[in-house]
């Protein structure tokens, strides 16, 4: 009888034992998680304490620091300097400000779930503001303002696990729409602003990227949604089929041709988009405000404009180069384009006031990237997003 029973006993403590295991694993997961989440809303926290603190040093007083004395200084002073900052704007301005930033991430994974619906994919609107909000985490951390769109493209593809090739497309066509869009609002604005393109070669400068980088995307629209190069029979296809895994890449090409022949999507992309670009000035105007940044009138073609179309060039203008992968979250290239663009005699905006609207527009964005943290902490693990994918 005895060896019966420890023969019968094994199984059910072996069972005991890896459903132990189970847990075990699952809380070192969770721990790893969260500590990495805590280290990365901890570096978003120091970034803004840094610029801060920065603002209020003598020239070069930050420079001559040691990186130990910066840190400590960033935490001792950051925090007051911050909330003197914030003190500057008023209540109301911050508020609009953090308004339109929420408004921009809403309504940009609205348009997303529009790309999303061209290539028969349907997220729940709850999963698209979920991983909307966990990609604008990301967004603080990797290359250039795109880098979050890593993490929603891999969100999206294990979302709908039939259709990975299709749903990772969705994100970097939705990004490419919403640059060429914000390009196009950009020029449009430039036109009663064409004086400061004539006069000041930094304007001009800044203009002719603008066109290349329209050039370039546009360029990219064209030939991927309505020319018959990525068909599945064109020779891009064939030869990108031929590499390792390349059926995937292969698929995604040739996914591309669907957005062109949806009737009216490229129209539904473009009010979209209108109601991001306004939200995204709207937020930076509403802070500049705050700092008494009030460009002078202009008069163009017979009509006496306010001095914030101004601001309504400049502002989309610095985003859509910032967007370039130069440097994490565009940080420094925003800050210099501000400065470069506004604070020049004929605008009359000091250099310091321009830096604190790049700043200031930035921690309001990072407050952002904090609430998608903690969003991040209680996401449903990947099996759960997949599970609410496919259901939706």
């Amino acid at each position: 009888m005895w060896p019966a029973g420890s023969s019968t006993s094994s199984p059910s403590g072996a069972t005991s034992d890896a459903g132990t295991d189970a847990v075990r694993r699952s809380r070192v997961i969770s721990g790893v998680r969260i500590a990495v989440c805590g280290l990365l809303l901890a570096v978003i926290f120091h970034i803004i304490f840094c610029n801060e603190v920065q603002l209020t040093s003598a020239p070069g007083e930050w420079q001559s620091l040691s990186p130990w004395k910066q840190r400590q200084r960033a935490w001792t002073e950051g925090p007051r300097a911050l909330w003197e900052t914030a003190q500057q704007v008023r209540p109301v301005q911050l508020g609009i400000s953090f308004g339109a930033c929420g408004l921009v991430i809403l309504i940009g994974g609205l348009r997303w779930r529009q790309v999303l619906r061209a290539q028969g994919l349907d997220l729940p609107l709850v999963a698209v503001v979920r991983i909307s909000l966990v990609a604008q985490f990301f967004n603080a951390f990797l290359l250039g303002t795109a880098g979050g769109d890593v993490v929603k493209a891999w969100y999206a593809a294990r979302s709908v696990p039939e259709k990975k090739p299709e749903a990772a497309l969705t994100v970097f066509a939705d990004r490419l729409l919403g640059m060429v869009a914000l390009l196009l609002f950009s020029a449009a604005m430039l036109v009663p602003n064409l004086s400061l393109v004539f006069r000041f070669q930094r304007h001009a400068a800044v203009a002719l990227i603008l066109i290349a980088m329209l050039a370039v995307s546009g360029s990219l629209i064209l030939l991927g949604f309505y020319s018959d190069l990525l068909q599945h029979d064109g020779w891009i296809p064939r030869m990108v089929r031929r590499l390792p895994k390349g059926e995937s890449f292969s698929r995604a090409l040739v996914a591309c041709r669907q957005f062109g022949h949806q009737p009216g999507f490229m129209t539904r992309m473009a009010l979209w988009s209108l109601l991001v670009n306004v939200c995204v000035v709207v937020a930076f105007v509403a802070l500049a405000a705050g700092l008494g940044i009030h460009p002078p009138d202009i008069d163009w073609a017979g009509l006496h404009l306010p001095g914030q179309v101004t601001l309504w060039y400049v502002i989309p203008a610095v985003v859509c180069v910032a967007a370039l992968p130069v440097t994490p979250a565009g940080l420094g290239v925003r800050e210099h384009l501000f400065v470069w663009l506004l604070a020049i005699p004929a605008l009359g905006v000091k250099p310091g006031a321009a830096l604190s609207l790049s700043l200031l527009g930035y921690t309001v964005n990072l407050l952002w990237s904090v609430i998608g943290g903690f969003v991040y902490l209680v996401t449903p693990d990947r099996a759960a997003i997949a599970a609410a994918g496919s259901a939706g």
